[in-house]
């Protein structure tokens, strides 16, 4: 066997993430007072641009008033719990799709910083197993502050408690039985945590210096900005055809104006000015572009949505049908993740109220003639119908409402419409009823 030198050539292709496409990524996936605050940033640090004053560019924020008032100055420097959990879990080291995840997880937060969906729902909407959802979420409460991404109250307060080095099995006990405390519940709650009396008191005394609401310490008070939304789809009249109209909102759109005879004014003063303008321009014009790319982005997934939801729009919730991301993205040429960054912490104006963009995703149940299922939301909105005009003195049983949705071509699980009357917060039938004989007592 002999060794010889070769010379051979490799044609391959490699994504490589420029400084631009990092910002148009970055931009894409911005809230309206969040992009309006970036832009006012870029702004600043770039002395040819300044942004166009000739229409409102609110992005949510309120005029104080003055013919004076700077909108960009006005943005809020507070940092919001969004960015404060984005900016941790960027420094993480984790799976890229558990990270990725964990991302999108932050969007579902409420503003206590609780994560109000179920893990199912949201395992449905990515379409991926619930346990890479625990998988993420684990990642979210390990970040500050303590008792983010809780589901309940209990599960807030022991987070809290973890992270204090106090959650031992009796304090477990307790956060998992918040509501035994002030209910017959509370003496078997004492003799389940063994503890004695003064210890068992102790330990409830430790609860009431925990924040039951970690998320609020980022809240926005009431001259912060406001949710507005981003996309608006209404219904043209019959002089226009009868159709819909998608349009973006020009008040979440702020647009940049390059001040040329300003840069025409510098470069002229020197070779190193002019370097320092060609380079302003550049970065300029990269704004501009991503601006308009996020714009287009937000245009092309709502358009998609109408065509897939059209049914929503004119029936509403029950209406709903079951939508992954994966298929909108497939169907208008684009990656997952870029839908899944445009729908992120974006609203929509419907004849039926505002929405967020991401509600429209859910995998759902099938139907019985096993074509086109129904979303979650369209199986709780029966189910909401149907115990509202059930008979209150007989309730309907998850039995019988298996039967009436079948019959509604529904085919669900009797377990799962345990679940959705659980996450819908509706008692059992059994509970109805007793609820149902004391009213009328």
């Amino acid at each position: 066997m002999s060794l010889s030198q070769r010379l051979d050539l490799k044609q391959t292709q490699q994504l490589r993430m420029t400084p631009q496409l990092t910002q148009a990524i970055a931009l894409l996936q911005l809230s309206a007072s969040e992009l309006l605050n970036r832009v006012a940033e870029e702004v600043d640090k770039n002395p040819i641009l300044d942004l166009d004053r000739s229409r409102p560019v609110s992005g949510g924020l309120a005029p104080t008033g003055g013919e004076d008032f700077d909108r960009a100055a006005s943005v809020a420097e507070a940092v919001t719990l969004r960015a404060h959990l984005l900016s941790q879990l960027g420094g993480l080291r984790a799976k890229r799709e558990t990270l990725s995840l964990a991302m999108a997880l932050v969007d579902e937060l409420n503003a206590d910083g609780r994560l109000t969906a179920p893990l199912f729902e949201i395992a449905d909407r990515y379409g991926v197993m619930v346990g890479k959802v625990e998988q993420a979420l684990a990642l979210v409460q390990s970040c500050d502050p303590a008792g983010v991404g809780a589901r309940s109250l209990g599960e807030c307060f022991a987070l809290q408690l973890d992270e204090r080095g106090m959650l031992d099995p009796a304090m477990r006990e307790i956060c998992t039985n918040l509501a035994d405390i002030a209910g017959p519940g509370r003496a078997d709650l004492f003799a389940r945590t063994a503890l004695d009396k003064e210890a068992f008191e102790a330990r409830l005394a430790l609860l009431r210096n925990l924040d039951p609401r970690p998320g609020q310490a980022f809240a926005q008070d009431a001259t912060a900005p406001t949710v507005v939304p981003d996309v608006i789809v209404r219904r043209l009249g019959q002089e226009q055809g009868g159709g819909w109209q998608v349009e973006l909102n020009s008040e979440t759109l702020p647009r940049v104006l390059v001040n040329d005879i300003y840069a025409s004014e510098v470069s002229a003063s020197g070779e190193e000015a002019a370097r320092f303008i060609s380079n302003c321009k550049a970065s300029a014009s990269w704004l501009v572009r991503a601006l308009e790319q996020r714009a287009h982005s937000i245009l092309k997934v709502s358009e998609a949505l109408l065509r897939h939801q059209r049914a929503f729009f004119e029936q509403g919730e029950i209406a709903l049908l079951p939508l992954s991301m994966a298929t909108l993205a497939e169907g208008i040429g684009v990656h997952e993740s870029t839908v899944s960054r445009v729908v992120a912490n974006k609203y929509i104006t419907t004849p039926h109220g505002m929405r967020e963009l991401r509600s429209f995703f859910s995998q759902g149940v099938t139907s019985t003639s096993r074509t086109v299922g129904f979303a979650a939301g369209a199986v709780h909105a029966r189910l909401r119908k149907l115990i509202a005009q059930e008979d209150r003195a007989r309730p309907l049983s998850d039995e019988a409402l298996v039967l009436i949705l079948r019959e509604d071509g529904v085919d669900i699980a009797r377990r799962t419409v345990a679940k959705y009357r659980d996450v819908m917060g509706i008692p059992s039938s059994v509970q109805r009823r007793r609820l149902n004989s004391a009213t009328r007592g």
